[in-house]
Order: structure tokens, then C-alpha cells, then sequence
């Protein structure tokens, strides 16, 4: 996949360097802001889209700053840092050079991992997969009861674009993020996920399916879209596998 970058000014003067992507299965020039790295991409078909990419982002450069602007400040997972479990904040702390990594019930709750200072995000954000793996499990499981469905395979992933996906194999596909959110939120992307087994689209049927397995889903839909952005803040320099 080739890169270039296009260097253009923002309305307030200051510069913005847009990174420039080809990726032969997009059918457009897509723009977006990278939630991970902050940085703006624009992907294209192929590199002869260069000169058009060029000015489709200067004509998109204010909507480019204020998307920059939104972009919350990278949370590091790290000793005295609140960040939600299953949507209730908990205490990062580390209590010392040996030992699991641990909720431990409390006024704040904490996050407890103890080891060396070097691995320190990589612990929490390794519990924090397994949190999510063992949270996602249970709920796939119910949902694919109740809709009579059967998943192949349920993944975690760090996925930037969508909170889960569905495979047309019966591959689950989740964002290991879910697990900060509060656990109806959880839950209704795994009802949403596995409907898609049944159908692959968002047609009135899929909906109906996932209302029939977890019931009105307009208030977790809605709380996404509200909070979706700040979940991706956590954790940003982990480098943790999934």
C-alpha cells in the first residue's frame, strides 16, 4: 500500500500534513482523521488520484481542523490514572513487583497491576482484553441462543471503524474497547453482531431481530455515537497484541 503525504494550511494558518493512502479496493477518495494516531488520511484507488486527493483536502481543511480539534487527549494506561471498566472509573494502581492483575472493590475501585513500570500498560491492557473476551463470550452466547444462531469465531480486536463486525463465515469481530463502556452497551453490540448472522444488512428485519434479543436499542445506539470517541482515547500507545 503506497503512502505520500499532501501539506496544505488550515483556516487559522496553522499546517496540516494529510497523509495520503492507495487502496485499490476503495471506490472513492475517503477522508477521515486517524483516532489512534489523531493524524488526517485520505485513501485512494489508486496513486493517479494524487493531484484530485490534493484538492479534495484543501477544500475539506477546515472540517479537517475541527476534527483534529474534537480528537480527545491520549489517555495513557499508567499508575494514577482513572479510566471505566464496564463503565464505573477505577483507580489505576500498582502495589508492587509481583503479583496478577486485579479489580479490587473500593472507594474508587482499582485497577491493580503490579510489575515493572516498562510493562505497566501492556498488563492492564491485556486484562483488559480478557475482560472483554470473557464479557463478549457471555453475551454472544445468550444472543445466538435466543436467535437460534451458532458463530464460528468470536475475535477481539483494537478495530478504529466499527465497534464489531460479522463475517460471512460466521466470524465475530469486537472492539476489545467495549469492555470501558457500561455493560448494556456491551451487550447491545452483541445482540447486534450476532443478528447479522441472520441477516447481513440493516434492514427493518435485522432491527427486528436485534430488538427481539435485546430489546429497545435506540438509547445504546445513541450512547455510542455520543461517547464512542472518548473510549478510543485509552490506551492509544499500548502495544499490546489481541
Amino acid at each position: 500500500m503506497n503512502t505520500r503525504r499532501i501539506d496544505i494550511a488550515a483556516p487559522s494558518g496553522s499546517e496540516l500534513s494529510v497523509l495520503f493512502r492507495v487502496n485499490p479496493r476503495a471506490k472513492r477518495l475517503i477522508l477521515r482523521v486517524d483516532p489512534k494516531t489523531q493524524s488526517p488520511v485520505v485513501t485512494a484507488p489508486s496513486p493517479r488520484h494524487y493531484k484530485a486527493a490534493e484538492k479534495f483536502v484543501q477544500s475539506k481543511a477546515g472540517w479537517i481542523e475541527n476534527q483534529i480539534c474534537r480528537q480527545p487527549d491520549v489517555i495513557t494506561l499508567e499508575p494514577g490514572i482513572e479510566i471505566p471498566v464496564s463503565g464505573e472509573m477505577h483507580l489505576l494502581t500498582q502495589s508492587g513487583a509481583r503479583g496478577r492483575t486485579r479489580q479490587i472493590e473500593g472507594t474508587p475501585p482499582q485497577l491493580d497491576s503490579p510489575g515493572a513500570d516498562i510493562t505497566y500498560s501492556d498488563r492492564v491492557l491485556r486484562y483488559l482484553k480478557m475482560k472483554a473476551r470473557e464479557a463478549l463470550n457471555e453475551r454472544v452466547d445468550v444472543h445466538a441462543e435466543r436467535l437460534a444462531v451458532d458463530p464460528v469465531k468470536i475475535t477481539i480486536r483494537d478495530t478504529r471503524s466499527r465497534w464489531g463486525s460479522c463475517s460471512s463465515k460466521g466470524h465475530l469481530n469486537f472492539s476489545w474497547r467495549l469492555i470501558l463502556a457500561p455493560p448494556q452497551i456491551l451487550d447491545y453490540v452483541a445482540a447486534h453482531e450476532v443478528a447479522h448472522l441472520i441477516e447481513m444488512n440493516h434492514s427493518d428485519d435485522f432491527w427486528a431481530l436485534v430488538e427481539k434479543s435485546y430489546g429497545p436499542h435506540k438509547n445504546a445506539r445513541n450512547w455510542l455515537k455520543q461517547n464512542g470517541r472518548l473510549l478510543h482515547a485509552y490506551g492509544s500507545s499500548g502495544s499490546a497484541g489481541g
